[in-house]
């Protein structure tokens, strides 16, 4: 199955900490949930490594809703920078498989 190894669930935008991912393989799991004005929720997120300042992987989503963004860089440090418009709360799953998770690149 998959494993989840860390969450981020805030109701506003902004930027995170930074944060180091050590498994060559991963996923951004992100749900978005909106009561007050759904046809109007709007969220945004980018996955910036920090070294560089490199947009590795990016999300934009209408409405409430999931999507899972892919990510083959790992052994790094990452932040992420999010935006949201009528969005009650969003929580951004960080996720990796067992084969990775037993594995870490350090």
């Amino acid at each position: 199955g998959i494993i989840p190894f860390a969450y981020i669930e805030e109701g506003r935008g902004g930027i995170t900490e930074v944060f180091h991912v050590p498994y060559a393989v991963w996923r951004l799991n992100c749900t978005v949930s909106s009561t007050i004005r759904p046809e109007a929720a709007h969220f945004r997120m980018a996955l910036v490594e920090f070294s560089g300042g490199t947009i590795v992987e990016g999300a934009d989503l209408h409405y409430p809703g999931s999507i899972i963004k892919n990510v083959e860089r790992g052994g790094k440090d990452f932040f992420l920078i999010v935006s949201v418009d009528n969005v009650d709360r969003y929580q951004i799953v960080l996720e990796t498989l067992p084969g990775y998770y037993s594995t870490p690149l350090g």
